[in-house]
């Protein structure tokens, strides 16, 4: 990221960290109404979704962000930079100091905390971002979710419409579902994936479409994360942005 853009993105956060306080409850978000979809056109969705993602450039955007689990909120601002498959978040002090900088990649997750001089890295895995934020999600995985992607499955997947509790699409493969809510320009709103740990994610869209709120709640560790854009823009990061060169007196604890 260049020094002028993380100069603006500072001085949002500087301002929006002074005003980001407080805890909260794990909320309990209602099952959408769900538009109509028609059995013809579940599978044409899902190749659709798909061929977005591939045109997808990538985000530099400035997040107030949320997270919840083990009973503990901690709610701070953020600078969020994403590629198809690189993340890196850095959450800021009140005046604009990184406290927390995370990487991950299709390879290993970083947590470095440079307030505390010490960092730990772990391969990518569900667990190794569970470590971060609590909630066991593959680093791919997660990098979709935050801009409303939902992780299509493999082409052996059944693809279907069910329209109870409300219409939905449901994918599924082996012991995993997932069903999908969409808008009415089918667009993703909710993702619940049944198998294993149950994970819920909820988009609220802003008039244009894009996603504006990202809910992602995994009820059976009473873990959750909520991310809210306050200024996003499509940009194609560098590779080199997602690098950290760790300072020498920082310990790095490899975790796996």
């Amino acid at each position: 990221m260049s020094r002028a853009s993380r100069r603006r993105l500072g001085a949002i956060l500087a301002a929006a960290a002074l005003s980001l306080a407080g805890c909260a409850t794990a909320p309990q978000r209602p099952l959408p109404a769900g538009a109509p979809i028609r059995p013809d056109e579940a599978e044409e969705l899902v190749r659709r979704w798909d061929a977005e993602w591939q045109t997808f450039p990538g985000l530099r955007a400035a997040v107030d962000l949320t997270v919840r689990r083990q009973g503990r909120t901690d709610r701070a601002a953020a600078v969020l930079l994403l590629s198809k498959t690189h993340l890196r978040l850095e959450v800021m002090a009140p005046f604009g100091f990184p406290a927390l900088v995370v990487t991950a990649s299709p390879e290993r997750v970083l947590v470095f905390r440079p307030l505390e001089r010490r960092a730990t890295t772990a391969r990518a895995s569900p667990e190794a971002v569970a470590r971060w934020l609590g909630a066991p999600i593959p680093p791919e995985v997660l990098i979709g979710l935050l801009v409303g992607r939902i992780p299509t499955p493999p082409d052996a997947a059944t693809v279907r419409v069910e329209e109870r509790p409300s219409p939905h699409l449901v994918l599924e493969r082996r012991s995993i579902r997932q069903r999908v809510w969409v808008t009415p320009d089918r667009q993703p709103v909710r993702l619940d994936v049944e198998g294993g740990e149950r994970l819920t994610a909820t988009f609220e869209r802003l008039v244009d479409g894009r996603v504006g709120t990202v809910h992602l709640d995994v009820p059976g560790r009473d873990a959750g994360v909520t991310l809210r854009y306050l200024s996003a823009e499509y940009v194609t990061p560098p590779p080199d942005a997602f690098e950290v060169i760790l300072p020498v007196d920082v310990k790095l604890e490899r975790v796996d």
